[in-house]
C-alpha cells in the first residue's frame, strides 16, 4: 500500500488546495506539510525498496498483464525521492517568491497535480497508465507555463502545447502497436521480450523512443524549451527543469535500456546523433544568451544530451552514468533556478547586464551560486564532475572518440556561460547607486538551497557510494543479452 502513498498525498493536496479557494495563506500551509509528509513517504519506500527488492501492487487483485500495476523498484524509488525533495524545495520557493496574483490563478492546486504526473509516472507498472500520467503532468505543466499571461509565456505555451500533442499521438500509437505485437502492456514483461523482435514490436518501440525524446526536449524538438522556461514563474521553471525533461528520460531509459543490446543499430545510433548535436546546440545557445534563465534553460538541453549519450551506448557502465548524471542534474539545475529567483526577488530582475556586485552585498548567496555552477561545469570534487568522469570512462570503454571530444568540448562551453554570470551578476560593480536589500522571505529561500548544496557537495564527496547504486539500477535494468543476429 505504501506504493501508492506519494501520488495518493499529492493528489489529496491537488484536491485540498483547491477546494480552499482564495484561502491562500491556508493553501502554503497545506503545501508545505504535504510536501514535507511525502518526502518522509518516499525516503521510506527508498529504504524498503534497497532493503527488501521491489514493491508492487495491483488493484482489484488483476494481476498482471490485466488491471492498473503500481510497481516501484530501485530506480523508481531514488527517483521518487529526489523529486519529492524537489516538491518540498519548491513549495518553499514559491511561499517566498510568489505574489498574490500568481498564487491566486490556482499555483498551488496546478504544481500539486504537476507532482501528481511525476510521481504516478515513476511508479506505475504498465505503458498505459504511464501515457496517462503523462497527460496529466503535461496539461498542468501547460498551465503553469503561461499562468504570467504575458505574450511571451503565451507564445512559449503554444509551442509546448503543440509538442505535447504530437508527443502524445506517437505515445499512444506506439502503445497500440506494442500492445498488437506483444498482448501486454505490463513495463516488466515488455523488458524481458524474447529476440527477435517483431516488425511490429521494433517500430512501437521506435515511435515510443521519438515520444519520450521530444519530452526530453532533446534535438530537433527541443525549441519549445527555451521559448517556455524564461518565461515561466521562475520557482516553477526550477521544478520544470529539474523533473519535466527527466521524465522523458525516465521513459528512455525504463523502456530502451532492456532492448538496447539486441535492438537495431540504427536507431542507437540515432540516439547517439541527437544527443550529441544537443549537447553542442545546448551549450552554443547558452553562451549566445544574456538572460539568466535563458541561459540555463539552453544547458538543459546540453545536459539532457549528455544523458542520453551515456544512455545510448548500450552498455552497463553507460547506463550506470546515465543513472547518476540523471540523479545529479535534477538537482543541481533545479537549484541554479532557484538562486534565479532569489536574485529577481532581490533585484527585481534577471538581465545580467543590470545586475552586479552580488558578491559583496550577499557572500552567501554568491557562494550558494558558485556550488551548482561548478558543479553544472564539472569542477571537482563537485556531483558534476564526477557525473562527467564516468560517462566519459563509459565513452572510453565503447572506444566513442568522436563522443569523449564533444563532452569536453562542451564542458569548456559550459564554463564559459558559467562564467558570463559570475563575472556580471557577481563580480562587477552593481550599476545601481544603491544596493536592493534583501528580501523579506529570504530565509525561505536560503533554506531550500542549503539543502540542495549540500546534496550537490555530498553526492560529489561520496560519488563511489553513490556509483554503486547506479550500477545496481543499471544491473535491475540491462540484462546481459546479445543479438542472435
Amino acid at each position: 500500500m505504501i506504493t501508492v502513498l506519494p501520488v495518493t498525498i499529492s493528489f489529496l493536496m491537488a484536491l485540498s488546495t483547491l477546494l480552499l479557494g482564495n484561502a491562500l495563506k491556508a493553501q502554503r500551509l497545506l503545501s508545505f506539510a504535504g510536501s514535507f509528509i511525502n518526502l518522509c513517504v518516499s525516503i521510506s519506500i527508498l529504504w524498503s525498496v534497497w532493503s527488501t527488492g521491489p514493491i508492487q501492487l495491483a488493484f482489484g487483485n488483476w494481476s498482471p498483464p490485466f488491471g492498473i500495476v503500481f510497481r516501484v523498484d530501485l530506480f523508481s524509488a531514488a527517483l521518487i525521492v529526489v523529486s519529492s525533495l524537489i516538491y518540498l524545495c519548491g513549495v518553499l520557493v514559491s511561499i517566498a517568491y510568489c505574489n498574490l496574483r500568481v498564487e491566486s490563478r490556482g499555483y498551488y492546486p496546478l504544481f500539486h497535480f504537476l507532482m501528481l504526473g511525476i510521481l504516478g509516472a515513476f511508479s506505475t507498472g504498465d505503458l498505459f497508465n504511464l501515457y496517462v500520467w503523462f497527460e496529466i503532468l503535461l496539461m498542468s505543466s501547460f498551465f503553469l507555463a503561461t499562468l504570467l499571461k504575458s505574450p511571451n509565456a503565451r507564445y512559449g505555451g503554444f509551442k509546448y502545447a503543440v509538442l505535447s500533442v504530437i508527443s502524445s499521438f506517437l505515445f499512444l500509437g506506439a502503445v497500440a502497436l506494442i500492445y498488437s505485437a506483444t498482448g501486454t502492456l505490463n513495463i516488466e514483461q515488455l523488458t524481458k521480450m524474447p529476440t527477435p523482435f517483431s516488425a511490429t514490436f521494433t517500430v512501437g518501440l521506435g515511435l515510443l523512443s521519438f515520444a519520450f525524446m521530444i519530452k526530453a526536449g532533446l534535438f530537433p524538438f527541443y525549441f519549445w524549451l527555451p521559448a517556455s522556461y524564461p518565461y515561466t514563474v521562475t520557482p516553477m521553471a526550477a521544478v520544470f527543469s529539474g523533473l519535466l525533461t527527466k521524465v522523458g528520460l525516465y521513459g528512455l531509459v525504463r523502456l530502451l535500456a532492456p532492448h538496447l543490446p539486441v535492438i537495431d543499430t540504427s536507431l542507437t545510433f540515432l540516439i547517439q546523433a541527437v544527443a550529441l548535436i544537443s549537447m553542442l546546440l545546448g551549450a552554443l545557445g547558452a553562451i549566445s544568451q544574456g538572460n539568466m534563465k535563458s541561459i540555463l534553460s539552453f544547458h538543459i538541453i546540453s545536459q539532457v544530451g549528455y544523458i542520453a549519450l551515456a544512455l545510448a551506448l548500450g552498455t552497463s557502465l553507460g547506463l550506470a552514468a546515465c543513472i547518476y548524471y540523471l540523479l545529479h542534474h535534477m538537482v543541481v539545475k533545479t537549484n541554479l533556478f532557484f538562486i534565479v529567483s532569489y536574485i529577481e526577488a532581490r533585484e527585481k530582475n534577471n538581465q545580467i547586464s543590470r545586475i552586479g556586485g552580488l558578491l559583496q552585498s550577499d557572500p552567501l548567496l554568491a557562494l550558494m551560486f558558485a556550488i551548482p555552477a561548478l558543479s553544472l561545469a564539472g569542477i571537482p570534487p563537485l556531483s558534476g564532475f564526477w557525473a562527467k568522469v564516468f560517462t566519459l570512462k563509459a565513452l572510453l570503454e565503447a572506444k566513442e572518440v568522436l563522443g569523449v571530444l564533444f563532452s569536453l568540448s562542451v564542458s569548456l562551453l559550459t564554463m564559459m556561460s558559467m562564467l558570463k554570470i559570475w563575472l556580471g551578476v557577481f563580480f562587477k560593480p552593481s550599476p545601481h547607486f544603491s544596493q536592493y536589500p534583501k528580501p523579506r522571505s529570504w530565509k525561505y529561500f536560503v533554506v531550500p538551497l542549503l539543502i540542495l548544496n549540500f546534496w550537490t557537495v555530498l553526492m560529489g564527496l561520496y560519488a563511489n557510494e553513490v556509483f554503486v547504486v547506479a550500477q545496481s539500477i543499471a544491473a535491475e535494468l540491462h540484462p546481459e543479452r546479445k543479438n542472435p543476429l
